[in-house]
């Protein structure tokens, strides 16, 4: 036994009793006597048994565990949603189980795998940058499993979901820039197949029109979702001569870029370029200067999402119709475009 997991076989057989008399009395269940509990339950903690997780799912169909797929494991925002997820996941007596997949779309389908494998009653997953197919998802569907989505999503999908208002957002922050004095403003974004990119866009040229100005194509840039590539694609606008004199990025990292660059040029933050990036990160906060961004409010969404599946798992009425919840987003006005 020093080498393997105790067994209730192991336990019954130490007690001469039988396996399913041990496993009521582990249950505490009063058709067994109370000395024959006691001695069970005593036996059992001084061999440290402890019940297998799978055999008890296959058993009960409940493996009080859910899953979380996120695109990145070190960011503050995603550890944030999954706090929130942990909050409401403790308050229901289950354990949650976080895997990333490192912006990989092979890895987010072996991570949904590996989650159904272990029979979790439920999955919330963030979309990798990667993911331009959804057969994982509809695999989810069709063995019945609750799910949620949040952040990153697709209208492909019809699946209950949390996300920010990402239009609303970024109209807030472009109008922030705007009122700052800005008269052109560029938008530093990802790949066109990117929702929440999509609807930042959209909230991106609201707040031009509702200001008066023209859209100019030439200010909007799309890179990948480096520092790196951020501060390539703002040395290029910024190098022109008639450079953008403010910066909305889609993201704190290129933010961060677009501030590198303007700094290697020579160029004064907030008084010759203002910037806001967007997620409130970490760094956002402690770099120099500090960078005005929009708070998605992670642990709320994170709660958000919880109580979606809790809501499913739990047949909760009306709890399998499809559901979008909208988190609101705040602004952070810091020293990058405070003037």
């Amino acid at each position: 036994m020093a080498n393997r997991p105790v067994t209730i076989k192991d336990i019954a057989e130490k007690l001469n009793i039988s396996v399913s008399t041990v496993s009521r009395a582990l249950k505490n269940n009063p058709e067994i006597s109370l000395q024959t509990r006691e001695n069970v339950q005593k036996l059992a903690k001084e061999l440290k048994y402890q019940p297998n997780p799978l055999a008890v799912a296959l058993k009960t169909k409940k493996s009080n565990t859910i899953g979380v797929v996120v695109p990145q494991i070190v960011s503050s925002f995603y550890a944030s949603v999954v706090k929130g997820i942990e909050q409401v996941a403790d308050e229901q007596g289950y354990q949650v189980f976080v895997s990333s997949s490192n912006e990989k779309m092979e890895k987010e389908e072996k991570n949904v795998n590996g989650f159904l494998n272990m029979r979790m009653d439920g999955i919330i997953l963030s979309l990798s940058r990667a993911t331009s197919t959804y057969d994982h998802i509809h695999k989810i569907q069709d063995m019945g499993v609750p799910m949620v989505l949040f952040d990153r999503t697709s209208k492909e999908l019809d699946v209950s979901k949390v996300v920010a208002d990402d239009a609303a957002a970024a109209y807030t922050a472009v109008n922030h820039l705007i009122d700052s004095g800005a008269k052109r403003v560029a938008f530093l974004t990802g790949m066109e197949y990117m929702l929440f990119g999509r609807n930042r866009m959209r909230g991106y040229k609201k707040a031009l029109e509702d200001k008066g100005f023209s859209l100019d194509k030439t200010l909007i840039s799309r890179c990948d979702f480096t520092v790196e590539g951020a501060k390539k694609a703002a040395m290029e606008l910024l190098s022109r001569s008639n450079r953008p004199d403010a910066f909305f990025a889609i993201s704190d990292d290129l933010a961060i870029g677009t501030i590198a660059a303007a700094k290697e040029l020579g160029l004064r933050i907030p008084e010759d370029v203002a910037v806001v990036g967007f997620s409130n990160s970490r760094r956002s906060r402690y770099m120099e200067p500090s960078i005005s961004t929009m708070d998605q409010n992670p642990k709320q969404v994170g709660r958000e999402a919880a109580k979606l599946l809790f809501d499913q798992m739990e047949n909760k009425p009306n709890a399998k119709d499809v559901k979008e919840v909208v988190v609101t987003a705040d602004l952070i006005v810091r020293t990058s475009s405070d003037k």
